[in-house]
């Protein structure tokens, strides 16, 4: 009996890895910058239509 061995690496491309995201804690965010405090939009407001389109920006 005779073993034939083929490679076939040529055919067939090795499966890059996924990208993964880095993990983000708490130490990696900072305080907000140039915050600005719009409006308030509760559960409830959205509801009532209380808040237009215009001060949602």
């Amino acid at each position: 009996m005779t073993e034939f061995w083929v490679c076939f690496s040529c055919c067939i491309a090795e499966q890059p890895q996924p990208k993964r995201r880095r993990r983000i804690d708490r130490t990696m965010i900072g305080e907000p910058t140039n915050f600005v405090h719009m409006t308030h939009v509760g559960s409830g407001d959205m509801g009532r239509g209380a808040v237009s389109n215009t001060t949602l920006h």
